[in-house]
């Protein structure tokens, strides 16, 4: 799997540039890129190792210009080209994110940020950018895409990770549903993470902020469980609506100050659950 597989569908030769961000298209560069892919039109003759020139075979012939095809994979938009000098190179948007010149060459500018979520892009909207690869990272996990979620974590870091660094770890916080399948892929990104990265303050920041929200759900989990067992302990009964009160509060210090009044209390009666009058009686129910 990898971005290349989608232009090879669909042209006769592809004579391909894949421009990174640090490698934006310029005027001069894509001249450049034009020059060479003319060059793939000039026929290879054989080395004259004798005063006669072997015959060619008749089937054999130069390859033609209006088959050979340009694609240039822009991870930054060329605006120049697009805009600016829209008039004097033509190209035409064919679809979103899909541009054609065409010429006797055909040329191809593909943006893969502006691309549509739809199959036919996946192998190239690994390399978008911002929003447009927030979705298709969302996507991938919720559609259990692991060859193209495993494409983003391998070409992204250098396209957009801090991005892609944010988005999986919000996955990993299990604000998506996440497919079994999935687990390994997301979890081999944690463990193969470069350390540079997590030298950046954003992601620093971040693992801060993922830790303090680990470590406080652990310390609910806990106060939880101590608050029911001293519970069960003192008292015979213990209403089924009163657990689930307890286990649903999120304030740590309620639940120390629970755990206090348990301690000293004769009766249950005598514990203060903040528990809404609307409430009570289901609880005493229960």
């Amino acid at each position: 799997m990898n971005p290349l597989m989608i232009l090879r569908k669909h042209f006769i030769i592809v004579c391909l540039k894949i421009k990174g961000i640090h490698d934006p298209l310029t005027i001069n560069e894509y001249n450049l890129i034009l020059m060479r892919a003319y060059g793939l039109g000039v026929p290879k003759y054989e080395k004259a190792s004798t005063l006669k020139m072997k015959k060619k075979d008749a089937s054999e012939s130069s390859q033609l210009l209006n088959e050979i095809t340009v694609t240039i994979v822009c991870v930054t938009r060329p605006d120049k080209i697009l805009n600016e000098l829209g008039k004097a190179y033509r190209f035409v948007k064919i679809e979103a994110g899909i541009y054609h010149c065409d010429e006797v060459l055909g040329k191809w500018i593909i943006h893969p940020s502006e691309l549509n979520l739809v199959p036919k892009n996946y192998p190239l909207l690994a390399l978008a950018r911002g929003k447009k690869l927030e979705q298709f990272i969302s996507l991938c996990v919720q559609e259990g895409l692991n060859d193209y979620l495993q494409l983003i974590i391998d070409v992204g870091l250098a396209t957009d990770p801090e991005l892609i660094w944010h988005k999986i770890l919000e996955v990993k916080q299990m604000k998506y549903q996440i497919r079994e399948e999935t687990w390994p892929v997301i979890d081999q990104f944690f463990r193969e993470m470069p350390e540079a990265i997590g030298k950046l303050p954003t992601f620093q920041e971040a693992l801060a902020a993922t830790q303090k929200q680990s470590a406080l759900k652990s310390a609910l989990s806990t106060a939880h469980h101590m608050v029911v067992r001293q519970l069960h302990r003192k008292f015979p009964q213990i209403p089924t609506g009163l657990v689930q009160h307890i286990e649903a509060s999120s304030d740590l210090s309620q639940l120390d100050n629970w755990l206090d009044q348990i301690m000293s209390a004769n009766k249950l009666a005598e514990i203060d659950f903040k528990i809404p009058p609307q409430n009570r009686d289901s609880q005493k129910e229960s």
